[in-house]
């Protein structure tokens, strides 16, 4: 049950219970207020009711005039006093009346007692009426008493009007503090016990434990927020592992800037030295020094260029001008560009097959710089003196594939996910500097990732290395 029904529930409860006791209260009140009036009532209209029923039933008894004319001034004596009629009647007329004054209301009161079957109490406007039936002589009659209606609005609260009102008071007070007990134990109870569990696995967030996930069964409004609990678990403990990542690759991407530069920049130094020093003699060995000198400055420019290139990339800062391109037409470009250059330092670059008409958005220079570090890194990586790359593409659902594969060396198992890393590079001790920097593999990741696709690599059939780009397809009128 939610926690809204709940607390519709606990709020119509709170209406309905102190309702229903307050009404068992006041039934319970005014049964024995009416019991107590009843039999405490001393008002004038019932001075002397037991005497009169009595006498009146003496009257229709005797048969003595003497007897009869006592009886009757006994009556009398009591009825004028009060200024009360009597009537005794059969079943068919009135048998004997005392002041009795035949008014409209006078027989409207006799009609409702004929209506009562002669037994009761009845009043009408200021009038009221008590009967009773008594057996006289062997005959069945009602005796009628006809007095002024007692008025106790006015009069004192009696001790049993207050002892009721202080009982409906109490019981109303009482009513409202067991249904407010009863009702906030059952709606709080379903508050603080999920609460309780939040704040547990907090506590163990806050104390480092990531794993920690919270396991609540019930389907209320707090069942999404332990989800989120265990969503956001989830992402901090790999936000964590992001940042511990992040911490080496800048570790790394350290190391391998300053042992990249050192490299060059020793030689740099060393063939200056050298010249200074006069070491290089001759005009051939000083041009050769200074050629040294230039080409390690061109190699320091390349790689604080791909630096640059890195880094504004890396912050969403490098010029992205995407058109569509039809893919094959976008290969065989580049390709017939980079072929000859290509085969003669080695490299082979084979087109196996290409899907027709598919069509990708993205910018023409960057996916020319993803073609060209790949096929940089497989010229500069190979360990014989020729080595084929073969490209072929496959359309699979809406993605075009892109697969370049090499003949070359390889790369171990364990360093496939490490590829792509800034400043990776498959030899550690990084003694070959000419194999290049690490980051033109990462720099081609990037830009896959800025035209909505991937990247990763795997090992070839051919015993060499297999790099799949993936990137979305679109149409060619777009």
């Amino acid at each position: 049950m939610t926690i809204k029904r709940r607390l519709f529930i606990s709020n119509i409860l709170m209406i309905v219970i102190p309702v229903c006791i307050s009404l068992i209260i006041a039934y319970v009140g005014v049964s024995l207020l009416f019991t107590v009036s009843k039999h405490d009532k001393q008002g004038p209209f019932y001075t002397g009711y037991d005497d009169l029923v009595r006498l009146s039933a003496k009257l229709l008894e005797d048969t003595g005039e003497q007897k009869q004319e006592e009886i009757r001034r006994q009556i009398e004596a009591i009825l004028k006093p009060e200024g009360m009629s009597l009537v005794i009647y059969d079943s068919e007329k009135i048998q004997i009346s005392f002041n009795l004054q035949e008014t409209r209301l006078t027989e409207k009161l006799l009609r409702v007692v004929r209506a009562m079957d002669g037994q009761g109490f009845a009043s009408a406007e200021d009038k009221e009426v008590f009967a009773q039936q008594i057996r006289a002589a062997g005959q069945a009659y009602t005796v009628s008493i006809i007095g002024t209606a007692t008025d106790d609005t006015d009069g004192p609260v009696t001790p049993a009007m207050a002892t009721f009102l202080i009982l409906v008071t109490l019981g109303i007070i009482f009513a409202v503090f067991v249904t407010n007990q009863f009702l906030t134990r059952f709606v709080f109870k379903r508050i603080k016990q999920p609460l309780d569990t939040l704040a547990d696995g907090v506590h163990q967030i806050r104390d480092g434990n990531l794993d920690v996930r919270i396991e609540y069964g019930n389907k209320d409004e707090f069942a999404p927020v332990c989800e989120d609990f265990n969503d956001m678990a989830v992402r901090l403990k790999e936000s964590q592992r992001l940042i511990r990542k992040q911490e080496e690759s800048r570790k790394e991407l350290l190391a391998g800037i300053s042992h990249d530069l050192r490299s060059p920049l020793t030689s740099v130094r060393a063939y200056s030295e050298g010249l200074l020093d006069g070491v290089a003699a001759t005009p051939e060995s000083q041009k050769k020094y200074i050629t040294m000198i230039k080409t390690k400055a061109e190699d320091i420019d390349r790689m604080v260029n791909k630096i640059f290139l890195f880094s504004k990339m890396d912050l969403g800062d490098y010029p992205y001008e995407p058109e569509v391109l039809e893919v094959n037409q976008e290969l065989l470009s580049l390709i017939k560009a980079m072929t000859e250059e290509y085969r003669d330092q080695g490299l082979d670059v084979v087109i196996a097959a290409l899907a027709p008409d598919v069509h990708i958005f993205a910018d023409p220079a960057q996916l020319s710089s993803m073609v060209f570090n790949i096929l940089e890194n497989s010229w500069k990586y190979k360990d014989k003196e020729r080595v084929q790359v073969t490209i072929r593409t496959e359309v699979m659902g809406n993605h075009v594939q892109i697969c370049l594969e090499d003949n070359g060396p390889g790369v171990p198992e364990k360093a496939l996910d490490k590829l792509f890393d800034v400043f990776y590079r498959s030899d550690p001790s990084r003694n070959n500097p000419t194999k290049g920097s690490g980051l033109g593999l990462a720099i081609t990741a990037k830009a896959v990732s800025r035209m909505g696709g991937s990247i990763h690599a795997e090992p070839s059939p051919a015993g060499g290395l297999r790099i799949i780009i993936k990137l979305p397809v679109t149409d060619k009128g777009a």
